[in-house]
């Protein structure tokens, strides 16, 4: 795709014994005395470390121990097998049974500790675990990873549909040809309700995070999600306007962050409150997608929510300026509002009020209740405006499909 304005990051691990790269390790373990052992041993090896609890950057090992119900554990396993490409994992117990063990290989895991852990079984482990990472890494020694990109939607007011759009575009990615990993997070602590668009009841939230942010690694947070039926998976925020307690912009950030590392797109529900919190995750974010529509009150906000951003520093190219509920008679009232917001239009989302009443209150997304809609079919290619899979990006002039009496590139990124 043409727009430049995310650039992809590279996170390299490899053997240190040609490179003099590290290998991380991850401990996921309740066992003090397994754990203190795993970081003593760690410790005295040139090639690997302990992973810093404020790096967020994917680890190349992680060390699970199995919980008390091994079925949660070979569940955990499964989830960080899919999306968690870069990362090994090893599991430990002081369980021997050969039916954990055969089902913990089937799940994913390459090595099983036994606990009281052996010296000797973990040096066996570690130099199995070089030879891999060293068969499969590219010619010059190096394995990468390309981090996630971050979609954020920004409401230029309450009640523009900025949740709807930003559940929609998530499932329109997760139906791209090229497969993504997709996790939708909703940081809106003054009312959020995304899990009602999805029909979801989740046991955790963001909430769990703020508890204890130094528990936060990448077994605890695959805990924490919720899967859809469609493969999506969902952070939900846990807050309202009556919550006590508030998300801290240092948990959002190590959050986005350690997701990044997971999953292709991490698309995140910012609400309408540019708070401090919603300020950090918009600055993690590969593009602002800053909804409005044409009424006048919300033009209004809109303008001063732009100005702010701007005025903050976010860069001209990063922000997006989305109308949802766009009819094709207001093509006039639409040019005279991007001269009052200085911002073109990057996408006209059509109005079609039933579509999307239906598809809140059936909770599921407008792409499955009303695929061949023109809003459902204008979220598809919104989508796959990000995609940027050789042969999968959709041309920008597409967006205008559904109002082909004004093809005349209103509808363009703003340059």
């Amino acid at each position: 795709m043409s727009d430049t304005a995310w650039k992809p990051k590279r996170v390299t691990d490899g053997p240190s014994d040609s490179t003099g790269k590290i290998f991380k390790v991850e401990l996921s373990i309740q066992c003090a005395e397994t754990k203190k052992t795993l970081e003593g041993i760690i410790s005295e090896k040139t090639d690997f470390q302990i992973k810093d609890s404020k790096d967020a950057t994917p680890s190349s090992l992680l060390i699970l121990e199995l919980a008390e119900t091994p079925e949660e554990t070979f569940a955990v396993i499964r989830d960080l097998a899919k999306v968690a490409k870069g990362t090994e994992i090893f599991l430990t117990s002081s369980k021997l049974d050969s039916g954990i063990l055969l089902e913990a290989m089937r799940a994913g895991a390459k090595e099983f500790l036994a606990q009281p852990i052996q010296p000797q079984e973990v040096e066996g482990a570690f130099s199995r675990f070089q030879e891999r990472a060293a068969s499969s890494t590219d010619k010059r020694g190096e394995a990468s990873i390309v981090a996630g990109k971050v979609l954020a939607f920004f409401g230029g007011k309450g009640g523009v549909g900025t949740t709807s759009i930003t559940v929609n575009v998530a499932a329109a990615l997760l139906n791209l040809p090229s497969k993504p990993r997709v996790v939708i997070v909703d940081v809106n602590q003054h009312g959020g309700d995304l899990p009602l668009y999805l029909d979801l009841q989740p046991m955790h939230s963001f909430r769990d995070i703020a508890a204890d942010p130094s528990r936060l690694d990448q077994a605890f947070l695959i805990r924490l999600l919720t899967k859809c039926e469609s493969g999506l998976q969902v952070l939900p925020s846990g807050y309202d306007d009556l919550s006590t307690g508030r998300l801290s912009p240092d948990c959002v950030e190590a959050t986005l962050k350690l997701l990044q590392a997971s999953f292709d797109y991490v698309v995140v529900d910012c609400g309408h409150v540019l708070d401090l919190t919603t300020k950090k995750a918009l600055e993690l974010a590969s593009w602002i997608n800053v909804t409005s529509t044409l009424m006048v009150p919300v033009v209004h906000r809109t303008k001063r929510i732009l100005e702010l951003l701007r005025g903050s520093g976010f860069p001209q190219s990063k922000l997006r300026l989305i109308m949802n509920r766009y009819l094709s008679g207001e093509k006039d009232v639409l040019v005279e509002t991007e001269e009052i917001l200085k911002q073109k239009a990057h996408w006209l989302f059509p109005n079609d009020y039933p579509s999307a009443s239906h598809s809140v209150n059936s909770g599921k997304p407008l792409i499955e209740t009303a695929p061949k809609t023109a809003v459902g079919k204008s979220y598809m290619e919104y989508a796959a405006s990000f995609d940027d899979t050789p042969g999968q990006s959709q041309g920008k002039s597409s967006v205008l499909g559904w109002l082909s009496p004004f093809k005349s590139g209103k509808a363009q990124a703003a340059t």
